[in-house]
């Protein structure tokens, strides 16, 4: 049963937990259909909530002992499989001063897993928000809201919370925190980055620095943890101020990466969708706390035993009395009605609005599934033209060897021609950022190139699903770059540009698929300052005076919605120059849009 979300905190709770609980559950039915009403939280029960759905309850209560457990386990029948939902309540005077709540959310597939399928990306279910905004919620020994919290920086109390919450070594859960960019206000930033973390409420606590608490937090911070205006920094646990290589361990989103994904104020869905991976893996892989986990074990069994027991049915409220003596009773029941009628009216109002904002929210859903489902269309017909090319040399290099073999043959030299290859010395291609970044590094693999690329933009392609492809299409291009350089070192003269090379290769040269370079950028970007600005990088002195140069040529390593990596690089090649091609920048791709 593949778990796919939890939350569990901590509740330092004076009132009812059980009851404020039972509460919010009762409300959050409520939202999924009338039948979710009729659900009784104080005592064990089995509810049909629709054909497809129901809902267990289990419930322990001892008063001499002062401790109540309570398990809400809710099945929904999908075609990928059940998806079930558990929220507990944990109240035990053995755990005080705190009670525990938590809550799971895991999937039986519908038929037999694939290997190696990637784990559903789901959406945190809105009982967890509900709950996190009910109690007094807290991860370790620090509050964990439900929406991002704002750090003002000449406010003692909110730094020194923010450190102790950093360096708290119960905190089991991430932090995500970020600064506000310069153009844009601390308020509206914490509303934009509200929205991208709402894939990840009650995995992590978010934080927005204001730009004092910036200067003040980062002062204190470990070295090489900073907190970026205009980027994010996700602090896993455990974070180790005497481990200087420990800032590896927290992935840092930089403010160039997240300028290329908002307009404004605006944050497009695949910035929260990347804040979420490292946030939730470390999630999932939280295990219950050695005292909870029998209390589980016991809430489990009892659950099983339900599901297997009869249905329980709502109970039915007792008829008034009636007759001409009852006059005052008639009026109750009349009064009673009317209010029934104006709650149902009203529910059924709040449920409207709530099915209009829900339909807006999927129309522009919809809008940006139907961009990417075209950008992956054009994506598999340039993939799979580049399969049948790549088939088509194998079976005409297969050949050539059979007939060099014959012709060997022919002439008499049969030990020759029955020996086999010798070992292909090539390295195979590095299989994630850090191999490469290692390759690059070592100056040895690629002579004719130099590298003046930031090593956090290349960083940032690490923990994708597309990692492996990115970092492979990234070396290919290195290769036939260093290639490129070394057919002009050797063919003097030649003027033969790298689109030629790549459209007619030389023999013995590596070579790309044509289509994935971008020889120049367009005039908007070339003549729009900020975004002009952002494709300038670095070289050395002999290549140019002041030490940076435009680089408009680019090779694309992905064409799909969303990141779409980019490596940018400049030729200064031929006579009178360097003889080497200078690469840039490698990592997401840059604006093409100019933000406010």
């Amino acid at each position: 049963m593949p778990l796919v979300y939890r939350t569990m905190v901590a509740v330092h709770h004076d009132g009812d937990l059980v009851a404020v609980a039972s509460s919010v559950l009762s409300r959050w039915l409520s939202k999924r259909g009338n039948s979710g009403a009729r659900v009784d939280f104080t005592a064990p029960g089995r509810y049909e909530l629709s054909n497809r759905s129901r809902a267990l309850v289990v419930r322990h209560h001892n008063a001499d002992e002062g401790l109540t457990f309570l398990r809400l386990t809710t099945e929904s029948d999908k075609p990928e499989g059940v998806w079930r939902t558990l929220a507990t309540v944990v109240v035990d005077p053995e755990l005080s001063p705190w009670s525990h709540v938590w809550i799971d959310m895991t999937v039986d597939p519908a038929g037999p897993a694939a290997p190696n399928a990637p784990r559903p990306d789901v959406m945190p279910p809105e009982v967890a928000r509900m709950l996190l905004e009910a109690v007094d919620a807290h991860d370790g020994a620090h509050p964990l809201p439900s929406s991002p919290r704002i750090v003002r920086g000449h406010d003692d109390g909110d730094v020194a919370a923010l450190l102790s919450t950093i360096h708290d070594p119960l905190r089991r859960l991430a932090i995500v925190a970020t600064g506000a960019p310069r153009d844009v206000t601390v308020a509206s930033w914490r509303a934009s980055m509200a929205g991208a973390l709402s894939r990840c409420t009650g995995m992590c606590a978010g934080y927005v620095l204001d730009g004092a608490a910036l200067d003040r937090v980062g002062a204190l911070l470990p070295r090489g943890l900073d907190v970026p205006p205009g980027g994010v920094r996700t602090l896993l646990p455990g974070v180790d101020p005497a481990d200087a290589s420990d800032a590896r361990r927290h992935p840092r989103m930089s403010p160039s990466t997240l300028d290329t994904a908002r307009d404004g104020e605006r944050v497009r869905n695949w910035v929260g969708a990347a804040l979420s991976r490292r946030v939730r893996d470390n999630a999932l892989g939280l295990g219950l706390p050695d005292a909870l986990r029998a209390i589980d074990g016991l809430l489990t069994e009892e659950t099983e035993d339900l599901r297997r027991g009869p249905r329980t049915r709502a109970p039915v409220p007792p008829r008034a009395p009636t007759g001409s003596g009852n006059v005052i009773a008639h009026q109750s029941e009349h009064d009673s009605a009317s209010s029934l009628e104006r709650a149902a009216a009203q529910a059924q109002e709040h449920q409207v609005r709530r099915l209009r904002e829900e339909v807006r929210r999927l129309n522009a859903r919809i809008g940006e599934l139907s961009e990417e489902h075209q950008a992956a269309l054009a994506e598999n017909s340039d993939l799979a033209e580049e399969l049948a090319l790549a088939r088509e040399e194998r079976r005409s290099a297969r050949f050539e060897a059979r007939w060099l073999r014959d012709r060997v043959r022919e002439e008499g030299l049969f030990r020759l021609a029955a020996e086999p290859a010798p070992r292909d010395t090539e390295l195979r291609p590095p299989s994630n950022v850090v191999e490469l970044l290692e390759r690059i590094t070592d100056g040895s693999a690629l002579p004719h190139l130099f590298f003046t690329i930031e090593d956090q933009t290349v960083r940032e392609l690490s923990d994708s699903r597309k990692e492996g492809l990115w970092v492979t299409r990234a070396w290919e291009a290195l290769l036939a770059l260093n290639d490129y350089a070394r057919y002009q070192f050797d063919n003097p003269g030649s003027g033969l540009g790298f689109h030629s090379y790549l459209r007619e290769p030389p023999n013995g040269y590596r070579v790309i698929p044509v289509k994935r370079l971008a020889s120049q950028e367009s005039d908007h970007v070339r003549n729009r300052g900020k975004l002009h600005e952002k494709r300038v990088f670095r070289v050395p002195a002999e290549v140019e005076p002041d030490g940076r140069v435009p680089m408009y040529a680019h090779i694309k390593l992905d064409t799909e919605y969303g990141i779409c990596p980019r490596l940018y690089f400049f030729p200064h090649l031929g006579p009178d120059t360097t003889n080497r091609v200078y690469v840039g920048y490698l990592g997401r791709h840059l604006p093409v849009q100019q933000s406010n």
